[in-house]
């Protein structure tokens, strides 16, 4: 899958925040505001097509987390990013 790149990511007010740009602002259904590894898993989906599994991986390797815990956080992340229409394509 992979997050459409009409979605910027901006840190305002110390709140970092997923913004909606150009035909995605009517499709998106609210504000979405992320963690730091929210903002990781978001731009990494904007490159690359990865799936659940994949990104999971990648928060292991780069907050030294437990896979598990990583899998399942990605998980309900990745269906908000659904939910919201933020999600371009699906493996």
């Amino acid at each position: 899958m992979k997050v459409r790149k009409e979605l910027i990511i901006k840190e305002i007010d110390g709140e970092i925040v997923a913004i909606p740009t150009g035909r995605l602002v009517k499709k998106v259904k609210s504000t979405i505001y992320l963690t730091e590894s929210g903002k990781f898993i978001v731009e990494t989906l904007q490159k690359e097509n990865l799936d659940t599994t994949q990104i999971a991986e990648r928060l292991v390797d780069r907050y030294k987390i437990d896979f598990d815990t990583a899998k399942t956080d990605t998980e309900k992340f990745v269906e908000k990013l659904k939910e919201n229409n933020m999600i371009k394509k699906f493996f």
